[in-house]
């Protein structure tokens, strides 16, 4: 694994080449060129300057979005009696039988015979490194490792990659919050506008970071609003009785009572698998579970012979099955636009009003330079931001929230959190927003419904 003299539009490396008993992170902030360093490390970029022994694992959210499209590419539903649930879990497994001790290890036991795309986010995450570590590898790159799982997960997997690190497997990952970097990496290197600031040993690179001044991320987000504080109000936007979810004869789960007034922000949290996903798309109307339950939004009695557009039209949402469903044409503009008319992409005639109002929230997310470049050539952080956006961009009364900071780093992740605190003190809207990092638990959250002890 070594880069020496490699220079593009967003890397300058003059040389990277880790020692076969180190293991590595990378630090760095989105708009640091971490994602094209990672794309470098995968083989995206060609050229003599990247040596690698051909037994490399590479882990990315970009190659977790290829393998979804896949999946949906194989998708036979529409030629069986039944829904196809793809390839199951584990066939992505090299004998899986070999591996029980790590599939319990990543709790994934009861997922080997779903279908990928049955597999929340953190599930799926969690599948594809241990499809990697059944391979043997030498070699292992890991994007920002811990995004997406659950804290025990989090605990168990810093276990597991500790314990392979000491077995002789060489390891780098990288990541985006100063929290996130591993304390079993024994050594750090610093990115910053596409070249190594610093690298060496962990203890030491900090110290010259520190010392330097530099800051720990440079937020893109701008977020602001002009909108004046609502009066609050006591209407009941969610009405959920003896809530259940399955999937076939697999129960996700049951007798659920949630209630959600206007100004009521919500906290949800649990482990992988445990629902908050598909109590999320419930609430949206994108799960068939919807009509099932006995469900009221704003309202009205979900199956009542209301429209799923007149209830959209008062939701903002940003979820991990959003952004894996965004993998048609477009730009960020018209990604931004999309949200005022609750669609993915733009079908209808648009004012120049509205096209403007698009283009402002670019600015205000730091991506005005990029309005018109195709959304799936944007690192996964930027592809992310333009979703925010999306959710953001009329202003709904109820924001629904999954995993929204997913990808971004902790500069960027704070200012959505702030913006967020924002808009609950101005009564703008009400935040149902499902989060498994403790440094995402602000006290505007009035209620908190932990999907673990179900």
């Amino acid at each position: 694994m070594r880069v020496e003299n490699y220079h593009s539009d967003t890397l300058h490396i003059d040389c990277f080449a880790p020692g076969k008993n180190e293991a590595w992170c990378i630090y760095g902030s989105n708009r640091s060129g971490i994602d094209s360093f990672i794309g470098l490390l995968a083989g995206e970029s060609e050229g003599k300057n990247r040596k690698y022994s051909d037994k490399t694992a590479v882990i990315t959210f970009a190659g977790q979005q290829e393998l979804f499209e896949e999946e949906l590419r194989r998708d036979n539903s529409d030629y069986l009696d039944r829904l196809d649930p793809g390839t199951p879990a584990h066939a992505f497994i090299k004998h899986p039988e070999k591996h029980n001790d790590l599939i319990h290890a990543f709790d994934l036991q009861n997922c080997m015979e779903k279908g990928y795309r049955q597999l929340s986010s953190g599930e799926s995450r969690k599948l594809l490194l241990l499809s990697a570590l059944s391979r043997n590898p030498e070699n292992l790159i890991i994007e920002t490792p811990y995004d997406g799982i659950d804290r025990q997960g989090c605990r168990e997997l810093d276990r597991i990659l500790a314990e392979l690190v000491n077995h002789g497997l060489r390891m780098l990952v990288t990541a985006g919050n100063r929290k996130d970097i591993p304390q079993w990496c024994s050594h750090l290197a610093i990115l910053h506008d596409g070249r190594l600031l610093f690298q060496g040993t962990r203890q030491e690179t900090l110290r010259r970071y520190e010392a330097s001044g530099h800051a720990d991320s440079s937020p893109q987000l701008r977020l602001q609003t002009n909108q004046k504080t609502a009066p609050p109000a006591a209407n009941e936007l969610i009405r959920l009785r003896n809530g259940f979810a399955r999937y076939g004869d697999i129960e996700i789960f049951h007798g659920l009572d949630l209630t959600v007034a206007t100004g009521q922000h919500t906290l949800l949290t649990g482990p992988n698998g445990s629902g908050k996903s598909t109590l999320l798309q419930i609430i949206s109307g994108d799960n068939q579970n919807c009509y099932a339950n006995d469900l009221c939004i704003f309202g009205r009695k979900r199956g009542s012979g209301e429209s799923i557009w007149e209830l959209k039209c008062k939701m903002g949402i940003v979820s991990p099955d959003l952004h894996r469903n965004h993998y048609i044409p477009g730009n960020p503009m018209q990604v931004v636009l999309s949200g005022l008319f609750d669609s993915i992409g733009v079908y209808r005639q648009y004012t120049s009003a509205q096209k403007q109002q698009a283009l402002s929230w670019l600015e205000m997310l730091g991506l005005q330079d990029k309005a018109y470049q195709p959304f799936r050539r944007l690192s996964y952080a930027e592809q992310r931001l333009c979703l925010i956006g999306r959710a953001l961009i009329k202003m709904p009364c109820l924001l629904i929230l999954d995993e929204p900071t997913q990808g971004l780093d902790q500069g960027n992740r704070d200012s959505l959190l702030d913006f967020l605190e924002t808009i609950a003190g101005k009564n703008l809207s009400t935040i149902l927003y499902a989060s498994h990092r403790s440094d995402e638990y602000r006290s505007f959250f009035r209620q908190h419904i932990d999907l673990a002890i179900l």
